[in-house]
């Protein structure tokens, strides 16, 4: 039977392999952060981090390193570097159906000396939306404590595995991390593009009950009443007005925000695609490009 001598001992060897594979990360005045190893010459770390583009640096084994900006993407608090020379491993993943609350998990930082928390996974979120409406799948809340400087530092697992990038943002006094399967489709799309095409239509909107008469010929009973519309955005520039309702997006209702946040991240941006809304009592379809947020 293992003894707490020998628990506590492969949790320190857990924290020394792990430590291996992440870096101190200096872009941010007096206040260093964490960044872990994700592939030769790679550095994933979190974007709030990297407050200052063209003076990064990385620091592994003592020695300092310039790192460039590969891209970043503030929704998700990613920032992804690019480090010449680096050769040191990357930790396995975890995928986030392997995550189960009440599962030990360890927080380290190197925002100078080595640190290490200790804790547990109490959630696994399916979807998190930020105040500014920014949408993350899959962030892991855990009591392990994240001290000044563990954001872009890594959550394991007991087998050593990263199962998150630690970040503030998401919830001072909770510790809060991104799950790598989020992290691999954004660092797919930084080496890729240098951002992330997020789609983007160019309205407001609240949910609202329909009308009797509406609601069996649209086999529904809620929509999204349109409260404002951006000028020259994609819905601008396709018909939509405000007042309308809109039912449906690309063939799928849009009972709620929830459904048309859900449809938006299933069309690539440039695409067309038909919505379907309510205006003065008639179901009218209108032919949209959807366009790209933040451009």
């Amino acid at each position: 039977m293992a003894t707490l001598k020998d628990l506590s001992n492969d949790i320190a060897a857990l924290v020394e392999k792990a430590s291996k594979s992440e870096v101190q990360v200096d872009a941010r005045r007096g206040r260093a952060g964490t960044g872990i190893v994700w592939d030769s010459g790679l550095v994933l770390t979190a974007n709030h981090v990297v407050e200052q583009e063209d003076d990064i640096e990385v620091v592994v084994d003592e020695k300092r390193t310039k790192a460039t900006l590969v891209g970043r993407d503030p929704a998700t608090d990613l920032a992804l570097l690019k480090v010449d020379g680096l050769s040191a491993p990357a930790l396995p993943r975890a995928k986030v159906e392997e995550l189960k609350p009440g599962q030990i998990v360890l927080a380290i930082g190197r925002p100078g000396s080595l640190k290490a928390t200790f804790g547990t996974i109490s959630a696994v979120s399916s979807s998190w939306r930020g105040w500014r409406g920014s949408e993350i799948e899959h962030l892991i809340q855990t009591n392990a404590p994240l001290y000044p400087g563990f954001s872009g530092g890594p959550l394991i697992d007991v087998e050593g595995r990263v199962v998150g990038m630690n970040s503030w943002v998401f919830g001072r006094g909770d510790g809060r991390a991104i799950a790598m399967d989020v992290a691999e489709r954004v660092v797919a799309s930084l080496r890729a593009e240098g951002r992330i095409k997020r789609p983007y239509l160019g309205i407001g909107t609240q949910e609202v009950p329909l009308p009797e008469a509406v609601k069996g010929r649209v086999n529904q009973d809620s929509g999204l009443l349109i409260v404002a519309v951006e000028p020259q955005s994609p819905a601008d520039k396709a018909g939509l007005m405000q007042g309308d309702t809109l039912v449906a997006l690309d063939g799928t209702a849009t009972k709620s925000l929830e459904d048309l946040y859900s449809g938006l991240r299933k069309i690539k941006v440039g695409a067309s695609q038909t919505v379907k809304v309510i205006r003065a009592g008639e179901l009218k379809e209108f032919p949209v490009t959807v366009g790209e947020a933040g451009r």
